[in-house]
């Protein structure tokens, strides 16, 4: 099985190129654009790490991110410039939106459009560059091809029966589990009239004794005397 990093960097490497064809370039050298697609993959891991640590800090229901967050993180990585900084924006009470201007103005202008053009190589009905390719390679529109592998739907187990002892499923086993974590620990006087219980049954009292083995049973006697050693 190929290891994640390499599945995700060949995923990725697609995009990367449609993006510098849409800029205009036609060709370019394996080692440059593995270079920039492990930059580009860099770029959108500290955006959603950012994004994470901004959800945290202002969700205080949820951890589901909002469009606050994710433009706290744009901020932070620099891709809403110009934008002056936010002493002077509350001294004088405007927001500067410039940088939030010309980021919708990317988003729905020229330049992306002609990225999806690509991407989706003539087909509008298609999401993303991935379904688009899914569906030129497959001779109907069933994605009973790839189930079962990253590209497609998960397989469908349904719950896993476990045979003998006590648990007959996985998830009463987790149960279980959790139910002695949460249980409350025992009190100090509970535990030592416990202790002193133990004490007296093994100063002589009664059930102190195990239960007794075979060999308990031979007594004083000698164990010579029994064997025929001639």
């Amino acid at each position: 099985m190929t290891p994640p990093p390499v599945v995700f960097h060949s995923l990725l490497r697609p995009a990367v190129l449609q993006i510098l064809r849409a800029a205009g370039y036609h060709g370019a050298r394996p080692s440059v654009l593995d270079a920039m697609t492990d930059l580009a993959a860099r770029y959108l891991y500290h955006l959603c790490e950012l994004t994470a640590m901004y959800t945290e800090h202002n969700s205080s229901v949820n951890n589901t991110p909002t469009i606050v967050d994710i433009r706290m993180a744009l901020q932070h990585v620099g891709a809403l410039l110009p934008e002056r900084p936010m002493g002077e924006q509350m001294y004088t009470g405007v927001e500067d939106l410039r940088g939030l201007n010309e980021f919708q103005s990317w988003a729905g202008g020229s330049f992306n459009r002609e990225i999806k053009r690509i991407a989706l190589d003539g087909d509008d009905e298609a999401t993303d560059y991935l379904n688009a390719l899914k569906k030129k390679h497959s001779k109907n529109d069933d994605d009973s091809k790839y189930v079962g592998t990253l590209l497609g739907k998960p397989i469908e187990h349904g719950e896993v029966q476990v045979e003998g002892g006590q648990c007959p499923s996985i998830v009463n086993w987790e149960q279980q589990l959790k139910a002695v974590a949460e249980r409350p620990p025992t009190p100090p006087e509970e535990r030592r009239s416990q202790t002193l219980e133990d004490i007296e049954g093994v100063n002589g009292g009664e059930g102190s004794r195990p239960p007794s083995s075979g060999l308990s049973s031979i007594g004083d006697r000698s164990m010579a005397e029994e064997m025929d050693l001639s």
